[in-house]
């Protein structure tokens, strides 16, 4: 009763005098208010920096293509104004890694895509909010140093973990970005071997060729990355100066001068769920130790009408306790999470 200016107070000491342990929420549907913050579609602008071209195609739609990490594309329609969207089923045909954009209009329009990024506002608003459900922790004993050869029954040796560090000579990239810099090493670098022996790299340093001229009849083959080659360079008057071994690396280009070099944008995509090896019946039977330390991991378990599931595992050979965790969400958006523990033990 709102007449009641204590009505809160008054509340609170009869829940906490009635001892109850039991709510019941009656709400149908969660009370969302407005449009839903965080899309499956990728929304973006195009707008076109050339104001006479700007001028001449005001209010006509423009065609932008759409390509996934493997080289697959699509295309969408931008809206009068410039307004563009990816929905959920190309996202899900372009999906396993970046999404690439492509204005289908020429380097006079001055074309430029402007991509909405939700997730740069949901970290710097995260960041500051508290945590409303329990978060699972798991506490794992320091494991000793074992000085001695653990064997198994069948004779096999365990070794411990190897860890494996390199320093890599170029960034990983997916299909689509490594055909760009291909593309792009043989239309701007000017670096040719010859089939003279011994086989002569030209026009890699300047100065260095075996064809000074220029002339050459047969095909120009381009370097490999990462093999020897031979240089050489010629007085004017066609002395030897110098001669060198080297291993050629040719120009390193980033992503974002690739992309901008192409006219593209990029964004993330949809990927895939991870999966963990889980061994079968036949997998189960074999003498090879299963070291596995993650038993199970399945993100999407679906409970009947009675909020019940049931998951399938097996053990690994290890003699230890491990740690289950739950997670779970309804379709109201209340969290829940649980946590178990079990200890395998070999017999």
């Amino acid at each position: 009763d709102e007449k009641n200016s204590d009505r809160k107070e008054a509340l609170d000491l009869l829940l906490l005098t009635q001892g109850w342990r039991r709510y019941v929420w009656n709400a149908v549907e969660p009370d969302c208010q407005g449009q839903p913050f965080l899309t499956d579609e990728i929304n973006g602008m195009q707008t076109l920096k050339s104001k006479k071209k700007d001028k001449q195609n005001k209010g006509a739609e423009q065609l932008i293509q759409v390509f996934g990490a493997e080289g697959n594309s699509q295309f969408i329609w931008t809206d009068s104004i410039g307004h563009f969207m990816v929905d959920p089923d190309k996202m899900k045909a372009l999906q396993g890694g970046y999404v690439y954009l492509k204005p289908m209009l020429s380097k006079e329009f001055k074309p430029t895509l402007e991509l909405v990024d939700y997730f740069l506002l949901i970290d710097s608003i995260r960041k500051n909010r508290p945590h409303y459900y329990p978060i699972a922790v798991s506490y794992h004993k320091k494991e000793q140093p074992l000085d001695l050869l653990v064997i198994s029954s069948d004779s096999t040796i365990l070794l411990n973990e190897v860890t494996i560090t390199a320093k890599g000579h170029k960034p990983f990239r997916d299909k689509m970005m490594g055909r760009l810099d291909s593309l792009t090493q043989m239309n701007l670098n000017k670096a040719w071997v010859c089939e003279c022996q011994p086989v002569y790299l030209n026009d890699y340093y300047p100065g260095y060729t075996h064809h000074p001229n220029g002339k050459y009849d047969k095909v120009k083959k381009l370097p490999v990355e990462g093999k020897g080659y031979r240089i050489i360079k010629y007085s004017p008057m066609m002395v030897v100066e110098d001669i060198q071994e080297i291993v050629y690396s040719g120009p390193l280009y980033s992503d974002e001068e690739l992309l901008k070099m192409n006219n593209l944008w990029r964004t993330k995509g949809y990927y895939g769920k991870r999966e963990f090896y889980q061994p079968d019946e036949v997998d189960i039977q074999l003498s090879t130790p299963d070291a596995r330390n993650t038993l199970l991991w399945t993100p999407s378990v679906i409970t009947d009408e009675k909020g019940e599931a049931e998951v399938h595992f097996y053990c690994s050979d290890i003699n230890t306790g491990f740690i289950g965790v739950v997670e779970g969400v309804d379709g109201n958006g209340l969290l829940g999470n649980a946590k178990c523990e079990f200890r395998v033990i070999r017999k």
